[in-house]
């Protein structure tokens, strides 16, 4: 067997702006430090780079001996250094302005620091649509990487050459990466290129080969070593067989090649992300989030004024862009193969809360100082149906007619959302109507779950209440659910009117029974929070004693419970007109939230109206809410 095997070798990483001091210590000593000095001592091994812009800045902050050392690879050429969008988006889903500001911040990044433009990117999780062509090449950008599964899918006869794709007259070269072999560096590194040669069975000639290998944490930079060792051993040298191996660096190839073939990709190469566009349709948090990103990024645009605040507030919309927290976060060490490792729980959790507290902020600095209050309806989730959004100076409260149910209740002032948690994998609203048979008694918290409710309950939380009346200069909207024969309590008619007014949401229920017959029922306005603070206290009726709430799942009769004020600056307390069993519990794990259960018992007699009260305070030191 003759030929030669060209390999590009690439290393990439990312770590969310939202990871602790911990996790980046971590990345650095089990990835970064590795293989940047095991490069520099092995100087005939060309390599490229991918780090997001994010983890440059922090590495530039944190460790600049190590920073230094990049540049000095980078100056001497055995280093390419690829662009991208800064805070790795997930690009499909960028507004295109935003797609364009995100590449030429970073490109600006690698050129003041690097000496030199990029003139290839990295798609974070291989996100692709054609429509990034025009972008990737307007940006300056001749080459990007997608997988060998997408290669596969695009119908390529193999994956052994760059290709063009094309996009309205434009052209960009697509490098294969080799998904298969990101394990290469546990084992000789020629011995499996050579496996994968005989594999592929082509006869004779060159073949490219990109690889983005993942090397095991422990011993990193050992088995680095001895990986760097086989390569220098047998670069350029012909084996018994006359098969050689030479490294290269994708800037080298797209200079010295040809007239390439062309081909028309489809989707993403990440198994867990088959294209970028159907997370917004399985995930209702990754379409939350993306609409409001695209809400936040029209109020940017439509902002006249000040251009330092207009730029400010773009920068801090980028930085929710992050795909960690669509795509519900990745581990830092994923390849561009598609084979991605879940990041632990707490870190998806982090990127999404680090994704509202920058949208949120950009919010907030775009906003007037003389914001008037307003009642808006537009269809902000994408869903078809108009969506009801109450704005003061510090506060929004996101009302959907499924439900009359609150699913985005903000704080501006201090970057959170206090509903972005998800229960179930599924809601995450506040005040979902549940009626449940009188005699019902739940011994425990997550007995009353909306997946197995007990026969003759109605969810109302998933029927669609009727738009009464909205008055915009109050901010006071009004909701009703018509009566249904033929269902369980089918005859209740429930109303509920909000109203906004200096960081407090009032809720008015009114429940009538049509019925000519007494019905009894308990009631369940379930909310679930995501809440800053690590404690809850729980105020009981007047004249009784204040005390903090200790046991999972505790049943009280309460008027009041707070969030005791936290690190984040600001406290939430829901306050109960009437008497209620509170029943709680945490979310699984997993989850982002408490769940809330407050039960009240009603005797309705034919004609009988039932009324009270929620109130939900949000301030930026603890407080009592006034019913």
């Amino acid at each position: 067997m003759t030929g030669k095997i060209s390999l590009i070798l690439g290393s990439r990483a990312h770590l969310s702006a939202s990871a602790a001091d911990d996790q980046f210590e971590e990345l650095y000593r089990n990835k970064l430090k590795p293989f940047i000095t095991t490069l520099n001592r092995h100087p005939k091994i060309p390599a490229v780079l991918y780090y997001s812009g994010a983890l440059f800045h922090r590495l530039e902050q944190k460790k600049p001996e190590l920073f230094l050392l990049i540049k000095e690879l980078a100056a001497r050429k055995q280093l390419e250094i690829l662009g991208g969008g800064f805070y790795e988006p997930l690009m499909p889903l960028l507004p295109h302005a935003d797609k364009i500001g995100q590449i030429e911040m970073f490109t600006t990044y690698i050129r003041q620091n690097f000496g030199r433009k990029p003139q290839g990117c990295f798609l974070a999780h291989s996100g692709w649509e054609q429509s990034l062509v025009g972008v990737l090449t307007t940006c300056g950008m001749a080459y990007t990487f997608l997988t060998e599964e997408q290669f596969t899918a695009a119908g390529a006869e193999h994956c052994y050459s760059p290709v063009y794709t094309e996009d309205q007259g434009k052209l960009l070269a697509v490098f294969p990466v080799f998904s298969s072999l990101a394990e290469m560096g546990s084992r000789g590194a020629f011995s499996v290129l050579k496996d994968n040669h005989e594999d592929k069975a082509l006869s004779g000639g060159s073949k490219l080969v990109t690889v983005f290998p993942d090397f095991p944490r422990e011993n990193a930079e050992e088995r680095l070593e001895s990986f760097f060792e086989d390569l220098d051993k047998t670069i350029s040298q012909k084996t018994k067989d006359e098969l050689s191996l030479e490294l290269t660096t994708p800037g080298r190839v797209y200079r010295t090649s040809a007239s390439l073939s062309r081909l028309y990709f489809f989707a993403s190469g990440d198994s867990s992300c088959s294209h970028p566009r159907s997370l917004l349709a399985s995930q209702m948090q990754a379409n939350d989030l993306y609409a409001t990103i695209y809400f936040v990024h029209n109020l940017i645009n439509q902002f006249r004024g000040d251009k330092s605040r207009k730029r400010a507030a773009r920068e801090e919309l980028w930085k929710a862009q992050e795909a960690d927290a669509l795509c519900g976060g990745y581990s830092d060490d994923r390849n561009s193969g598609g084979h991605n490792n879940r990041r632990n729980d707490g870190d998806s959790m982090a990127a999404q809360k680090h994704a509202y507290r920058a949208v949120l902020t950009a919010e907030r600095i775009i906003r007037e100082k003389d914001f008037i209050p307003s009642l808006l309806s537009f269809d902000l989730n994408l869903d078809g149906a108009a969506e009801y959004l109450f704005q003061d100076k510090n506060t929004n409260c996101y009302v959907s007619s499924r439900g009359a149910a609150v699913f985005e209740f903000d704080y501006l002032p201090k970057g959170w959302s206090y509903l972005n948690a998800f229960p179930d994998g599924k809601v995450h609203h506040a005040f979902r109507d549940i009626l449940l048979p009188g005699d019902f008694v739940p011994l425990k918290p997550s007995a009353i779950n909306e997946a197995n409710l007990p026969t003759g309950s109605r969810l109302c939380g998933n029927e669609e209440y009727r738009m009464e009346s909205a008055d915009r200069t109050k901010l006071k909207a009004s909701f009703t659910l018509p009566t249904r024969k033929g269902i369980p309590f089918g005859l209740i008619e429930i109303q509920k009117i909000y109203r906004l007014e200096k960081n407090t949401l009032y809720l008015s229920y009114l429940l009538r029974n049509k019925s000519e017959e007494k019905i009894v029922l308990r009631f369940i306005p379930r909310f679930d929070l995501s809440l800053a603070g690590e404690e809850l206290l729980f105020r009981k009726s007047q004249g009784e004693e204040e005390r903090s709430a200790e046991k999972q799942g505790e049943k009280k009769r309460v008027v009041f419970l707070e969030e005791q004020e936290s690190k984040q600056g600001a406290s939430i307390g829901i306050g109960f007109q009437s008497p209620c069993d509170l029943y709680y519990y945490p979310a699984e794990p997993g989850h982002q939230s408490l769940c809330f259960f407050p039960v009240f018992q009603l005797f309705l007699n034919p004609g009988d109206t039932w009324e009270n009260r929620i109130t939900v305070a949000v301030s930026a030191k603890a407080r009592s809410a006034k019913n």
